[in-house]
Parts: C-alpha cells; structure tokens; sequence
C-alpha cells in the first residue's frame, strides 16, 4: 500500500475552507508521504486560491521533493479539493488533478438520486496533448508508456522522466502540472475522491460508483465504514491496485465527530503470500489499541451479525 491522503476540514490560516486529497504511490511511498503532508501547508500559505498559483506551488513542492531525495525515484499521481464555504450555504470547489486518480461530483437530482459529474480526466501517455508535451521534450510513448516506463503522463517525483532537467517543470517529459476544475455546489452534493485502483480494469464507472455508494448510504451514515465497504467490493470484483476512497458530505459534521476513534477491521486473509498483508492488519489493529487476536474476534463478531 503506497497510497497516502490528507483530510484537514478548517485550514489554519482559512477557516471556513476545507482541503482533501488523495496522493497514488507508485515504486514506493516516499513520494504520496511527503506530497500528503507538505502540499497542503504550502497551499494554506496561499492568500487567495487562484489556479496559476496553485500550478506553480504544485510544480514547487514536487521540486522540492526532487532536490531533498536526489537518489529516489519512486513517484505518485495526487488530486486534491479546496472546498470553500460561501454565503448562503454554497460551497465552491477547485478541483486539482496530477495523474489518474479521479474526484466526482454526486449532484443531486431529486427522488434520492445522484448524477455523477466526472471533476477530473485522466491524464495518460495516450493522450495528444500529453504525447506532443512528451515528445517535446525528447521522449516517446511505447506501451502506451512515457519512454516504455511508466503509464502516466503527469505525476509528482518519477525523477528519472522529470528530463529535461533544465526544462520548466510544466515542459518536462512527465510534470506535475495540474489541471483544474471548479463547481458550485449545495449541501445536497457529496463529492468521491479515489485513486485508480477504485476503477482498474472498469470495476465502476464514474456513475456506477456514485451508484453504489448512494445505495449504501441509504443503510449506513457512517462515511469511513461506507469506504471500507467499497475497498471491499472492489476486491471482491479482482482490483489488485491500491486503493484509496473518500467521501466529502458539505454538511455541519459536529454530531458526526466523536472523542474517540472507531476501530473497524477489514477481511482476514490467510496463505503464504498474505504475510505483508497481515504484518500491515497487525500494525493497523496496534495503532487503535487492539491485538491481531482482538482484531480477528471483532471481524468474526461483525460478519456474524451481518448474516443475521
């Protein structure tokens, strides 16, 4: 699991604006771990969220990440959502996308129904836009693949396609320019933010999952144990990436926190390509004060009580 997010729901230096973001590791974590955690304080330093300057801080930090760690090479895709309170209920988002994670829009339409509203496109090798940009600057696209390597066009960290060196970030062969979109929206709205593991292999479809999801929480409020059951169901239907989910409700959420954290642990697996697995379900149990026995009990008690 290489995937990292980040969840702050007041800036510090922008109360009424919440940030949410979903950083995919690829060839290690490194890079999803440091563009989690740094990314959103430099974006907190902003005065105003305009799109040229939010470019530019992502094209910064990605560099920063490049000059601290000179020998890693390991990267990630990222999206991330400025949700912006404004007079009279509505919410404004800014929608950023480096990669192939994706963040959509569930827009209500009445009768309990949701049109999805796709806020970012994938940005592959594929593409002609990308593949000019790519060729450009002295690469080529195999395999679908920037110079046969890697599937993405854009991405933070991947320093061995960040070429040419001496290029603009925005012109090198793989950037971590972002593409943006925005939305007014309700507190009817929710918003989907996944990595691309949620869509392997078409899994769901934007509105199949925006689907899926209004179904389960018909039956379930609680969002995180909602994205559990999604992980799950993607799983069930063969994804083999990371996976990472998160729902946004733009709703007054002071009845939904509670003092302490809720410990809900996934499927047990079982065999002997499973001990990376187990070794990862032991530290999560430990870090919500349980053991593997406790945890193992509590799953068992759960899907009992589902069965019923």
């Amino acid at each position: 699991m290489e995937d990292a997010h980040t969840l702050q729901l007041c800036m510090e230096h922008h109360p009424e604006t919440g940030y949410f973001g979903i950083f995919d590791g690829h060839s290690g974590s490194l890079c999803s771990n440091y563009i989690s955690e740094r990314l959103v304080k430099e974006v907190d330093k902003l005065p105003v969220f305009d799109k040229e300057t939010l470019a530019k801080t992502c094209l910064r930090v990605d560099q920063e990440f490049l000059d601290e760690y000179s020998h890693n090479e390991d990267g990630c895709a990222g999206i991330f959502t400025i949700a912006q309170m404004k007079d009279g209920g509505k919410i404004n988002i800014i929608n950023a996308n480096i990669g192939d994670s994706r963040t959509v829009l569930a827009r209500a339409s009445g009768d309990a129904k949701y049109t999805a509203v796709s806020c970012t496109e994938d940005h592959k090798p594929t593409d002609p836009k990308e593949k000019a940009r790519i060729e450009a600057a002295g690469g080529c696209v195999q395999a679908a693949r920037v110079d046969g390597q890697l599937a993405l066009s854009r991405a933070f960290g991947d320093r061995q396609l960040k070429t040419p060196v001496s290029a603009r970030g925005e012109d090198r062969k793989v950037t971590s320019n972002p593409d943006f979109t925005e939305f007014e929206c309700t507190k009817d709205d929710w918003l989907l933010m996944c990595c691309d593991g949620i869509y392997e292999g078409d899994i769901f479809s934007r509105q199949d999952v925006i689907d899926w999801v209004t179904e389960k929480l018909k039956h379930n409020e609680d969002l995180a144990v909602v994205c559990g059951q999604l992980l799950d169901e993607c799983l069930t239907r063969g994804s083999h990436d990371n996976m990472s989910a998160m729902i946004i409700k733009f709703s007054d959420g002071t009845g939904y926190a509670q003092d302490k954290w809720e410990y809900v642990p996934g499927p047990w697996f079982d065999g002997d390509d499973a001990v990376k697995f187990q070794s990862a379900y032991s530290a999560d149990a430990q870090s919500a004060g349980y053991t593997i026995e406790q945890a193992r009990a509590l799953r068992r008690k759960m899907e009992a009580a589902n069965q019923k």
